[in-house]
């Protein structure tokens, strides 16, 4: 009977030590870095395969909107962009992250939605992120993290 006791509260103290999230775990303004590769497949032409990076800052506010900007690079040049969207999170600290951006040169058009995934690490204010959908035609494998720099959003710009 005493070993059950004991391995009973040893249970009980675990369960309790599991975080938990809530929309306001993710407030704050974040610096992001992605790295990997992304295949680009046309109709009528070979697959294309090129590495790819960004770079950038970006704030989640109470409401769960995401706003800031990133550089994007690959096989051209760094391009700005602005970036908007929201994230959700679940309470096992799990979520995704819905993304537009546009470069910032004249006559640019958005990009196609993008839809990440994330693991939330709240005893260190971190994300771990994987791109997991880009739009028709683009296939990405990129994974990223986002390190958050201030608990209060827009405390940093691109």
């Amino acid at each position: 009977m005493k070993y059950v006791t004991i391995l009973t509260l040893i249970l009980c103290s675990m369960a309790g030590a599991q975080p938990v999230c809530t929309a306001n775990s993710l407030v704050g303004t974040y610096v992001v870095s992605y790295f990997g590769w992304l295949t680009i497949a046309m109709p009528n032409a070979a697959p294309i395969t090129g590495s790819g990076m960004i770079f950038g800052i970006i704030s989640i506010g109470y409401d769960g909107k995401m706003t800031g900007g990133a550089a994007v690079t690959g096989s051209g040049p760094v391009t700005d962009y602005d970036v908007t969207g929201t994230a959700q999170i679940n309470s096992d600290c799990t979520g995704s992250l819905r993304l537009t951006g546009k470069a910032r040169s004249a006559n640019a058009q958005p990009m196609p939605n993008e839809v990440d995934r994330f693991v939330f690490l709240p005893e260190i204010a971190e994300a771990r992120v994987i791109i997991g959908d880009m739009g028709p035609g683009l296939y990405p494998a990129l994974m990223g993290t986002w390190k958050r720099i201030s608990s209060m959003p827009n405390a940093a710009k691109w």
